[in-house]
């Protein structure tokens, strides 16, 4: 009794830290998405006292400009290089993580969101911040492939679909931390802090580094513990794929610790259990030879590192076709991820005080800080939900609301109803957080055979940035096509986000198949 408690404290510990480890690398890619987003003005020098700084700048400061001078097209191909490095990374993620490891990928990740930060902290010249951007895009397009599939290798059974909210939610905390410091350093001089606490923070997690173990997985360290510790009761290590737990509240006391490293060894044929591993043990359809209650209905939920043999973006081609469970998840693979991009969230977060300065001029810049905000408190209820309500309820019911709020805040715009569009954009991102924000993350690794979950990922991923990069580039410009010149019918462009969510909802609802 004495050794017992000891070797489950310290798997907990183990876990934990390499959980809230790789959670940085989130944390990192929401940091720099709102990064350039409060500080605009000030970095391409239209901050109306960037002239009283320069005089007043101290000497040590005099090697360093106050600000970069840039237009608007300028400052739009700055943004957008940062989805341009994304994508970049995001392709070539799988291929290091095979050769490299997940944990040395994101140190690799780590270096170069520091390396990048860092240029961007002291540079004068936009040639230099424009490579810089890029250079963190490169690391936080890594981490967009790469994390939500360690948190789910890492991850016990019971609580994996929880722990891998925790991705979009420490995503989302970045975004708001970014707004949040943006307030105080948006000054000539000081807006380059904002790139220097990123260098810090890549800086730490790369010294933290040697405390996670490489090779870690839950399920092998408590096979491990139990054949040591416990007589008579085992996990088969002969049928990996074959799980005997049960759905268990992720509420993380220390009771539930105790379950979630020594999960009970019962039956899945209880009904809520049941249906919760059915629900992703026919996520992909069934073959000729299922047999309804048959365990070879669960090949998804082995872990993603047991098999060997993992292929190349090429050769995931080669296995779409004649796969036809790899060619089913694919399909609800690329749906979500392009899903999450079309549904608007990002014209909204790359735009927000634009969007709001139309109809509450004096007020954008909170407006765009409170969405933040809900955008991190609305990212908790699906950390509890998603192992109850399903995947796909939650998917349904975010690109359902995105497309209702984004046809009432093009309306209300138009309209120049000014608390209307407050409370649709507040609800709009809302409609994102419990859905289309973390599930498309969450789904990657179990939609999938686990031999296809790299270049699967790097696959949906990259066309996420594509994506990604797309709405940003275009939306401004529609936005203005499709108002009149009197600046009127500014609203429009988010009746096509309306158009977008409706064919998302069609397409998840026919595409997802599962039993409830």
């Amino acid at each position: 009794m004495g050794g017992g408690p000891t070797q489950h404290q310290e798997l907990a510990m183990h876990f934990f830290f390499a959980v809230l480890w790789i959670l940085i690398s989130a944390f990192s890619y929401g940091y720099h998405i709102s990064a350039l987003n409060g500080a605009q003005d000030v970095i391409t020098c239209r901050s109306s006292n960037h002239h009283l700084s320069h005089r007043i700048q101290s000497h040590s400061l005099s090697l360093l400009a106050p600000c970069i001078p840039m237009s608007d097209n300028l400052f739009g191909l700055l943004t957008s290089s940062y989805t341009v490095g994304g994508f970049l990374g995001s392709v070539y993620a799988s291929k290091l993580a095979e050769s490299r490891g997940k944990r040395n990928t994101l140190v690799i990740s780590a270096l170069s969101i520091a390396v990048g930060s860092l240029l961007m902290s002291i540079s004068n010249f936009f040639s230099v911040i424009l490579i810089g951007r890029t250079i963190i895009g490169i690391g936080c397009g890594i981490n967009t492939v790469l994390v939500p599939i360690y948190l789910s290798h890492i991850s016990p059974i019971q609580i994996r679909g929880s722990v891998g909210v925790m991705n979009q939610l420490a995503i989302v905390i970045g975004i708001f931390t970014a707004q949040l410091i943006s307030l105080p350093l948006s000054t000539p001089f000081i807006w380059r802090w904002i790139f220097i606490i990123s260098v810090a923070l890549s800086t730490l997690q790369l010294i933290s580094a040697p405390l996670v173990n490489e090779n870690y997985n839950h399920r092998d360290e408590h096979e491990h513990l139990t054949a040591n510790s416990t007589s008579g009761a085992h996990l088969d290590r002969h049928h990996p794929t074959t799980t005997t737990t049960t759905t268990h509240s992720p509420a993380l006391d220390s009771e539930a610790t105790d379950d979630i490293l020594d999960p009970p060894q019962q039956s899945i044929t209880s009904d809520s259990s049941y249906h919760h591993h059915l629900e992703r043990a026919t996520l992909l359809g069934h073959t000729e030879n299922d047999q309804p209650h048959s365990n070879q209905h669960l090949p998804i939920l082995k872990d993603s590192a047991s098999s060997t043999d993992s292929i190349s973006l090429a050769q995931l081609f080669h296995h779409w076709k004649r796969d036809p469970a790899l060619a089913s998840g694919m399909k609800v693979l690329l749906i979500t991820q392009v899903a999450q991009q079309l549904s608007g969230i990002n014209a909204v977060l790359y735009y927000s005080t634009s969007i709001m300065k139309s109809v509450l001029p004096t007020q954008a810049i909170y407006i765009s800080l409170f969405i933040t905000a809900i955008n991190v408190i609305m990212t908790f209820p699906p950390i509890f939900l998603v192992d109850k309500v399903g995947r796909k309820s939650l998917l349904l019911i975010s690109a359902c609301s995105m497309a209702i709020t984004s046809f009432i805040l093009g309306f209300s715009i138009n309209y120049e109803i000014a608390h209307i569009s407050s409370l649709a954009i507040i609800l709009f991102v809302a409609s994102f957080s419990v859905g289309l924000g973390p599930i498309p993350f969450v789904i990657l690794s179990e939609v999938v055979p686990s031999y296809a979950v790299g270049a699967a990922g790097s696959l949906g991923l990259a066309l996420n940035w594509a994506s990604n990069f797309l709405v940003g580039l275009v939306f401004l410009p529609l936005r203005n096509l499709m108002a009149s010149p009197d600046g009127d019918g500014d609203g429009n462009v988010f009746f096509i986000f309306t158009v977008f969510g409706i064919i998302s909802s069609s397409l998840i609802n026919k595409m997802y198949h599962h039993q409830v």
